[in-house]
């Protein structure tokens, strides 16, 4: 009778056992991981071209032979027979089914073109429709909307230093890339030689941000927007900065 009992025993716990292991989630299922899969389709890379007729320029008709000369051997591929046409990456993120993207204003403010390349490799046309050059923020409209899921906001108020962070964005060209770290600090300012003036109100943080992060996303662990990519600290190591999602919001306002 013992014997039985014992046996049956070890049956139950080894079918309980055996549950428990087709139920657990893996270790590499992270909260990061989780916030990624899920927020990395609505950040977007942003493509400007900047073209420039030089033959408008009065002076074309005197001097044109000798410019053309003369640019072709220092501009290279990005001239031609008097047009120069810049080329800059960025990073944006879509907002909603509107087809709203929030970037900054020094990614799209001299752009003629701008191109948003979703995640999938889409590529449409987008135009400018609110700017803030105080806060070097900038919305821009795609040519349709796309799927996507509504972005939430984060209460600047709540904001814990030290609490993780999330950056995605488009550093160097490299669509989609993702680092993390924490919230250094809040309320920073920061002088820009790309913004040219001074930005306030920042939040620091250690996650690496390169050139192409600019318009990329911060986000907390919930899957909330803290804030947009602004800048780095050139000369420091792991010192970058985002504008605060409040900004975001009062922007879109304004749009209204």
């Amino acid at each position: 009778m013992k014997i039985t009992t014992i046996l049956g025993m070890g049956v139950l716990l080894a079918a309980a056992l055996f549950n428990n292991s087709c139920t657990l989630i893996s270790a590499r299922e992270t909260t990061v991981v989780r916030v990624v899969r899920h927020y990395a389709p609505a950040v977007v890379n942003i493509r400007t071209e900047n073209v420039v007729d030089l033959k408008e320029l009065p002076e074309w008709g005197q001097y044109g032979e000798e410019l053309d000369t003369y640019l072709k051997k220092y501009f290279g591929q990005i001239y031609s027979e008097g047009v120069l046409k810049f080329k800059s990456l960025g990073s944006g993120v879509i907002l909603g089914k509107d087809g709203l993207v929030v970037t900054n204003a020094h990614v799209v403010q001299k752009a003629t073109d701008i191109f948003v390349v979703l995640k999938d490799g889409t590529v449409l046309l987008a135009e400018v429709v609110q700017v803030n050059q105080g806060d070097d923020l900038a919305l821009i409209k795609m040519e349709r909307p796309v799927p996507a899921t509504k972005v939430k906001f984060a209460d600047i108020r709540k904001l814990k230093i030290g609490e993780t962070v999330i950056a995605i964005g488009n550093p160097l060209g490299l669509e989609n890339s993702v680092t993390v770290g924490v919230v250094s600090g809040k309320d920073r300012a920061f002088v820009s030689p790309e913004c040219e003036y001074s930005c306030s109100g920042l939040v620091q943080t250690d996650a690496s941000i390169n050139p192409g992060n600019s318009g990329g996303a911060l986000l907390n662990l919930d899957g909330e927007l803290l804030g947009i990519n602004v800048a780095v600290v050139q000369s420091a190591q792991n010192i970058g900065f985002a504008i605060p999602a409040v900004k975001i919001q009062r922007l879109l306002e304004e749009l209204e």
